[in-house]
């Protein structure tokens, strides 16, 4: 039902706070889409500068276009490398420094391409298209080629010759084209978050001569996907004589758990694949080589599905074949890693109490620090003068920071939304504790609302993340936006409850065959806790609201209280049943406590539409029809229980959005829905209806 690295996580939140003025205003949701969204960066050879990507939206076209931009680590503007109206990603330098190569959907493109450009400025070349898009380009050592990975359809891919890409070209048009739109299957996995997986690709990895734009293939004969949401994870060793790459080793019809392997692979082109961690059974992924080239480290987990294991790091010898664990004593979830250009320390980001910090160590697993834990701090890029990555916290989105390796110091090095946030009066953020379920102590954050005052009184929020294994952090978000929620005048708690991650794996483990059991309790006894502590919030205008996992918990709540005067839920897994039907079904019976076929009592005990008698709380359903992770039956099936019961309830689809609402102008109409139903029921201020042709009851 999730892959890892958490997908089922559609909420993340904050931790340090924005002092109000007068001549500041409450955010809104066009604030969000105006917001520039800076992207991952890559740092230069000499460690100087960095490449990275910067996101810009247009509501009025319901579009994004995307631009390469650098910037000096000594600080500085930042300058924009090209302008095209276009998405330019995945930015790779070379490594004399000079160029950077990227892929662009541009002008004719039919898919993204190769491109390089100088870094001194001038014009993007396209080096090679090819039927399907392009991605993750790497640069060999000798800066003469660049490995790029793509899909293909296998019988047509032959040794890639123009006569092949022709074929796969037409006959991929002709599937574009067809009137006959069937999908057809008998394979467990035949669907992946919002596309089919029916049209027998697979995945390549090629090497692209710059200069003559000879493709050679280094997977040839390779006929399935590397791994089922059909991203490309690998790295060139340092010699350039191999490729470690993370496949899943399951072979269709993939009714066995998936099982990602770290493989080698040449780039001599002579098509050999060697499994370096064929003897686990569950998932290896994120390989790095060391800067020698004499060892790998990768993370791993022993379980062949989504239960609440923590990912392990590992370091294997590639000459003895040697493999020792790194942070079997460390209670930690890694999901960042970077060497050091010396290859004595590894950089990392784990999950810790609501923040995603930086920690270092040894190579060999000694000297475990932290070292940054303001917010939470992603893609991580190690150099000469120190560490480059991505920061969000309360009231700020992502931006670059540099890191001092030997002061542990952070400079923010740019501020592409300062002036549009100095605008906004951002409610106050803060931490709590509390006594929850199993008289464990449970975190939480309180987002107020902007210019609150301690004598007024307010309506109240819980806005419970999904996962289930995934945490409230301190992070700036789009699609669940703390503040946008608070800004009417809102106080908004978001509890990491049992079964969060950031908190010890036996925490998260612990709500295995009883997803609701004590995250029920903690939602309720972190409600008693706010009451006490919060005399101003009213007990007659709570509301609970949740997506994905975080919708199983607000159905749960539905059926099992009459506390709250509103619900909503997004994309929540609200039918144990329907929940089979999941894009990635491996496992869910061994966390939900039952099957259909076995233990049907055992199922139904945990499933929210069991106790559809008990509903009675006025309950908005917003679900995309594309979503394949969580169905959208579930969400239909929901509200015909309500409708059928004569439950106030209210419907919204959004026919082209998957899991997530994407699209500028459907998530405003989100929001707008999401604030109207509370305005409703919980006797606030109607929100303006915004300007979009809506077809709507």
């Amino acid at each position: 039902m999730m892959r890892p690295v958490c997908l089922f996580a559609l909420t993340a939140i904050f931790i340090s706070t924005t002092a109000t003025g007068a001549e500041k205003r409450p955010i809104t949701t066009q604030d969000l889409w105006a917001m520039k969204r800076v992207g991952a960066p890559a740092l230069s050879p000499d460690g100087l500068t960095a490449v990275f990507t910067v996101q810009d939206w247009s509501v009025e076209k319901n579009k994004s276009t995307t631009n390469l931009w650098l910037i000096p680590l000594a600080g500085g503007e930042p300058r924009r490398l090209t302008t095209a109206q276009a998405t330019d990603s995945a930015p790779a330098w070379s490594p004399d420094g000079r160029r950077i190569a990227f892929v662009s959907k541009r002008g004719d493109d039919e898919t993204s391409a190769l491109y390089v450009i100088p870094v001194d400025g001038g014009e993007a070349e396209e080096i090679v298209e090819m039927p399907f898009a392009l991605g993750a380009p790497q640069w060999m050592p000798d800066g003469k080629q660049i490995v790029v990975g793509t899909t293909v359809i296998p019988e047509l891919a032959g040794t890639l010759s123009k006569k092949d890409i022709a074929a796969m070209k037409k006959e991929s048009k002709r599937r574009k084209d067809s009137k006959m739109t069937a999908k057809a299957t008998e394979h467990r996995l035949y669907r992946y978050f919002d596309h089919y997986l029916t049209d027998n690709l697979a995945s390549r990895l090629l090497r692209v001569n710059v200069a003559t734009k000879e493709v050679t293939d280094l997977t040839p004969g390779f006929d399935r996907l590397f791994s089922i949401d059909g991203e490309l994870r690998f790295e060139i060793s340092p010699d350039g004589s191999d490729i470690a790459v993370a496949i899943n080793s399951t072979p269709p019809p993939y009714r066995d758990d998936p099982n990602s392997d770290i493989y080698l692979v040449a780039t001599n082109g002579a098509g050999q694949l060697k499994n370096l961690t064929a003897d686990n059974p569950g998932g290896d992924f994120g390989p790095i080589f060391s800067p020698d080239g004499r060892s790998l480290v990768y993370l791993q987990k022993k379980s062949t599905y989504y239960n609440g294991e923590f990912a392990r790091l590992r370091k294997l010898d590639l000459a003895s074949g040697k493999d020792t664990p790194l942070s079997q004593d460390l209670d930690y979830s890694f999901d960042d890693l970077a060497f050091s250009p010396d290859g004595k320390t590894l950089w990392l980001a784990a999950e810790d109490k609501g923040v995603l910090p930086i920690f270092k160590m040894n190579t060999d697993g000694t000297g475990f620090t932290s070292v940054y834990r303001e917010g939470t701090s992603s893609n991580l890029q190690s150099g000469p003068a120190g560490l480059l990555f991505l920061n969000t916290d309360a009231n700020r989105p992502d931006e670059l920071f540099a890191l001092d390796s030997a002061t542990g110091a952070a400079r923010q090095l740019t501020h592409f939304n300062e002036k549009l946030l100095a605008q906004l009066d951002l409610g106050k953020v803060e931490e709590f504790w509390f006594d929850g379920a199993a008289g464990h102590k449970i975190h939480g954050w309180l987002i107020y609302p902007p210019a609150y005052d301690p004598k007024k009184t307010y309506p109240f929020l819980h806005v419970m993340h999904g996962g289930p294994h995934t945490m409230s952090r301190s992070a700036f978000t789009y699609r669940w936006n703390h503040h946008a929620f608070a800004a009417p005048g809102y106080i908004v708690a978001c509890v990491n409850r049992h079964g969060s991650t950031g908190f010890g794996e036996k925490f998260s483990q612990s709500i295995l065959n009883q997803w609701a059991d004590m995250p029920f309790e903690d939602i309720m006894k972190s409600t008693d806790f706010l009451l006490a502590k919060l005399p101003n919030i009213d007990p007659k205008r709570m509301a609970a609201t949740g997506a994905s996992y975080g919708g199983y918990l607000a159905a749960w709540v539905l059926g099992h209280t009459d506390r709250f005067a509103a619900i909503i839920d997004h994309a929540g897994v609200n039918n144990s049943y329907s929940q089979f039907s999941t894009d990635v079904p491996h496992g869910f019976a061994r966390v939900m406590g039952g099957t259909p076929w076995t233990d049907v009592e055992g199922m139904q005990r945990h499933n929210p539409m069991y106790y559809a008698k008990n509903f009675k709380t006025p309950t908005l359903i917003t679900h995309g029809e594309l979503d394949y992770r969580v169905p959208y039956g579930n969400g239909l099936e929901l509200y015909a229980a309500l409708q059928a019961q004569n439950v106030p309830s209210r419907l919204v689809v959004f026919p082209n959005e998957n899991h997530w609402v994407l699209s500028p102008q459907n998530s405003i109409y989100w929001y707008y829905e999401f604030h109207n139903w509370l305005a409703r029921h919980l006797d606030m201020p109607t929100p303006k209806k915004p300007a979009f042709d809506v077809e709507a009851d």
